[in-house]
């Protein structure tokens, strides 16, 4: 484990119960910040629930979001450094869309400078459902959005901004809340240009928690001097240009000539603004506290009528050595065009990109003891609310590094008694809030997975009780131990059936599930069959020729074959598209041969193989499949992931097949002697390796939970491993010819 942070226990940490379970919708740079917060939800012990380390889960460079929704359609959102956004489900950790996620740009810094930079994304979730992504990027003409379907997982759109046009971001964005007659919003964020002209952008999202609503033309503050990596936040404030008592939500930026300025929300004219430090020293991101329930003060439903503080750190000498931040609590009298200002006294280091705050606001009255907390450069620090004095830092000598064990990038979370935080090289912590120290033995503990993390950018996430940190090794989430079982979706039904063919075309049936549609035992064939696929309704299956030649029965549909081609070498087997509408054959120079809807995402039909393909299998999503190589080498294409292979390892027998989950994120293998080998997320309930065959093992499938699968040998032994059912077989039937493969109702 690490030991790059040594810290002594000051004191022992109770952890009370959580008070509610609330989640944040609202962005604004950090979650201490300008909407939705967790109030109250952190208690513990913490236990590790998962980790996502796959290749397209390491250098995660913004911070976590999670969605909104029912506990078991949650998504976690994030994005990669080479301009990647995975979007998984909070229980398992399961991609939703494409498994390799969704590509919007070959920009080196797609989501910020990986120095400070990190272009956090907004989501349009509610508690009543998921809703979409927007996801503004740097490209190579300047910042474009894309949407993305909470829901699929689908790339909706991708918007260049014209007004952006030269510019780059470098800032998470601010999503308004969803007007209540149109659930029209609006997307704010930061950025600057080659020109070192520094704007606040709007962006109108009309319907924007459908996929058929619009993303609309931006407009643009003059140059403001804004912090590229600072974000914009939602104040309810004290409107200037309305009556005495109006209230209006301002966006609230800081800048790099000291100040905090606010612009109208619906139409960014200049509100209240104060210089809180020098014409050179740079503001970060602004925070507001949160009403008890969650929500920004004076937003529906806060049951407060305005922010009655923001508070925001700026750093002076930013660029030279020895620079110090202050911590500014501003507070605005009535519709003031200004705020009244109380400063801390000065920290060591610079300050990260944004701080956060634990104080509830109750009616219109701000609870009168709670904590701002400030992370910089060379120490993270607990200020008391009404005084900014210093009540807690991390170590006592300020003599953390940043980019190394400081916190010269990312960004605290807190929610009840707890913080959470990253360092800059990675190190997942959970402190006591009172006293920044880690919390008793038992409390938390960092995955080992992360031990060797070099990196990390941004800010945790906290939602219904689940905690998800990110770092260059990937994703962790971890969740507060409860008496309360996990939420889990229903389990499916217990499987029951499958099929069996035979070289002739045979076709056996077995349980209620898999019915005889027919078959072309009674038919001369050119060449032997060697597989089939069943069809997603469960009502027919294809079966596939050794040159390619394809039989459809019942609602199986005939969509092309090579039956009429001379092929170089024979087709090994098939796979069907997730609509039914399609299927690939697959030959054993790995030629893919793709018909209907099926897509051809690539192939090894012009490479030098080691030994011959002898299988297939498809994604879930329909975009992208693997090939398997007799001595389990596996090509992975379009979506399909690389989870790893055989191929350097000496097998007793040839591999003969494989089977994959829908999600991607995993696959088996199996051998001539039934040896399973299961490569990332799939997992090993047994085989015949050690058992003496009668025949040799010629395919598997799964069941339709992953939970299991079956064997099927020559002779159509049937070996069920996991929560497969044994339904029958013909191991003790004569057969005209022998098996070449099974296939499971879905």
């Amino acid at each position: 484990m690490r030991t790059a942070l040594t810290i002594t226990l000051a004191s022992v940490l109770v952890l009370a119960g959580p008070a509610g379970a609330v989640h944040w919708p609202f962005f604004g740079g950090d979650a201490g910040r300008s909407g939705y917060q967790p109030v109250d939800e952190a208690s513990g012990p913490i236990d590790f629930l998962y980790s996502r380390t796959g290749a397209e889960d390491r250098n995660i460079v913004t911070s976590i979001i999670t969605s909104a929704g029912t506990p078991a359609t949650q998504r976690v959102i994030y994005g990669t450094g080479d301009g990647v956004i995975q979007m998984r489900t909070l229980l398992d950790g399961a991609p939703v869309g494409p498994a390799t996620g969704i590509d919007v740009s070959n920009q080196e810094n797609a989501f910020g400078d990986g120095l400070i930079g990190s272009v956090t994304f907004g989501e349009t979730s509610t508690p009543a459902g998921l809703g979409q992504v927007f996801a503004p990027h740097n490209d190579a003409e300047g910042v474009s959005i894309a949407q993305i379907d909470e829901t699929t997982g689908a790339l909706v759109r991708d918007v260049p901004v014209a007004a952006a046009a030269g510019y780059e971001i470098n800032s998470s964005v601010l999503l308004t809340g969803p007007a209540p007659d149109t659930g029209n919003r609006a997307l704010f964020f930061v950025a600057q240009n080659a020109a070192g002209v520094e704007a606040l952008f709007r962006v109108p999202l009309t319907a924007a928690g459908t996929s058929t609503g619009t993303i609309g033309a931006a407009t643009v503050t003059p140059d403001i001097n804004a912090t590229p990596e600072a974000s914009p936040t939602l104040a309810f404030l004290g409107n200037p240009a309305g009556a005495a008592d109006a209230v209006a939500p301002f966006v609230a930026v800081g800048t790099l000539d000291g100040f905090v300025r606010t612009f109208n929300a619906a139409d960014l004219v200049a509100g209240p603004s104060l210089q809180v430090a020098g014409d050179d020293d740079v503001v970060m991101t602004p925070s507001v506290p949160v009403s008890d329930s969650g929500m920004p003060p004076g937003a529906p439903g806060s049951n407060a009528t305005r922010a009655p503080f923001l508070y925001v750190a700026s750093t002076a000498n930013a660029l030279f050595d020895n620079p110090t931040t202050t911590v500014h609590r501003l507070a605005q009298a009535g519709n003031a065009s200004s705020f009244t200002e109380v400063s801390s006294a000065a920290l060591a280091g610079s300050a990260s990109p944004a701080l956060a705050v634990n104080q509830e606001v109750v009616g219109n009255v701000p609870e009168a003891v709670a904590r701002v907390f400030v992370a910089t450069e060379n120490n993270l620090y607990g200020l008391s609310t009404d005084t900014l004095a210093v009540t807690a830092r991390l170590v006592p000598g300020d003599d953390l590094e940043g980019g190394l064990d400081g916190f010269g990038r990312t960004t605290p979370a807190a929610s009840g008694d707890l913080v959470f935080v990253a360092t800059d090289n990675g190190e997942q912590l959970v402190l006591n809030a009172a006293n920044l120290q880690p919390v008793p033995a038992g409390g938390f503990t960092e995955n080992p997975g992360n031990d060797s993390s070099v990196s990390s950018i941004g800010q945790p996430s906290i939602t219904r009780r689940f905690i998800q940190f990110a770092s260059d090794k990937g994703l962790f989430v971890y969740r507060f131990r409860s008496a309360a079982p996990l939420p889990t979706t229903p389990p499916p039904a217990a499987q029951n059936g499958y099929w069996l063919v035979a070289r002739d075309g045979g076709v056996f049936a077995f349980g209620s599930e898999a019915r005889f549609f027919g078959s072309t035992g009674s038919i001369r064939l050119n060449q032997p069959m060697v597989g089939m696929a069943a069809s997603p309704t469960n009502n027919g299956y294809w079966l596939v020729a050794a040159d390619g030649g394809v039989f459809a029965f019942g609602d199986a549909q005939f969509f092309g074959s090579t039956g009429s081609l001379r092929l170089n070498q024979p087709v090994v087997g098939m796979a069907a598209t997730p609509s039914g509408k399609g299927y690939w054959l697959v030959a054993a120079d790995g030629g893919i041969f793709a018909f209907g809807d099926a897509r051809f995402h690539g192939s090894t039909g012009g490479l030098r193989l080691n030994r011959p393909v002898v299988g297939m299998a498809a994604t879930g999503s329909g975009n992208g499949y693997w090939l398997v190589a007799s001595d389990g080498g596996v090509f992975a294409f379009g979506d399909a992931a690389f989870r790893g292979s055989t191929g350097a390892i000496r097998l007793n027998q040839p591999m003969v097949g494989m089977a994959a989950l829908p999600s991607g994120t995993g696959y088996w293998l199996v051998a001539a002697d039934g040896g399973i080998f299961a490569f990332g997320d799939a997992r090993f309930f047994g085989s015949t390796g050690a058992l003496r065959l009668n025949r040799p093992v010629v395919g598997m499938d799964r069941t339709r939970s992953n939970n299991g699968y079956w064997l099927v040998a020559s002779d159509g032994g049937v070996f069920a491993f996991g929560d497969a059912r044994f339904l029958g077989s013909t191991g003790a039937i004569r057969l005209n010819q022998l098996m070449v493969g099974m296939a499971a109702p879905r």
